[in-house]
């Protein structure tokens, strides 16, 4: 899975973990937005919509979407017809935090979420759907702390 990466990384960056969200708790996530629309009055239209979309695009996003963690930064790798990337660097976290939701509790998932000064008001870096969420937060955390000592003692 490390090569999945391998066109966005740096030269002396090394891969430590890849991880891939648990697939029954991703499909929950964003089929249940669908379910309401047949509430609404345009029943044709929302039938076709919620009938069909999420049977071609969920899987398509899930098969795309995996998180890695590296000597040097975060990597967030997604997309339905393509390969997005997003990656935040460890010296630019200000903050951490694990949301563990009720359909979390059931499957035994959580949502890791990282924050730097720029994301604060817009969307900060999500690790969502991850198992373990607390073991995998104290693994990134040492890391962070590792790189962060490293930079100060130079």
């Amino acid at each position: 899975m490390e090569d999945l990466f391998n066109e966005i990384l740096e030269k002396n960056e090394k891969i430590i973990k890849v991880i891939k969200p648990h697939k029954g708790r991703y499909m929950k996530d964003f089929l249940i937005p669908f379910i309401i629309p047949l509430l609404w009055p345009h029943l044709i239209l929302t039938l076709v919509l919620t009938l069909f979309t999420p049977f071609y695009f969920i899987p398509k996003g899930y098969k795309n979407i995996y998180y890695a963690y590296t000597n040097k930064r975060l990597i967030v790798r997604k997309g339905i017809f393509g390969n997005n990337y997003d990656s935040l660097e460890y010296k630019d976290i200000t903050s951490t935090s694990v949301k563990v939701g009720y359909l979390d509790r059931k499957s035994k998932t959580g949502t890791l979420i990282f924050v730097n000064p720029s994301s604060h008001h817009e969307h900060p870096m999500k690790f969502a759907h991850i198992q373990n969420p607390y073991q995998e937060m104290n693994e990134i955390k040492e890391i962070i702390n590792e790189t962060n000592e490293k930079t100060l003692s130079f």
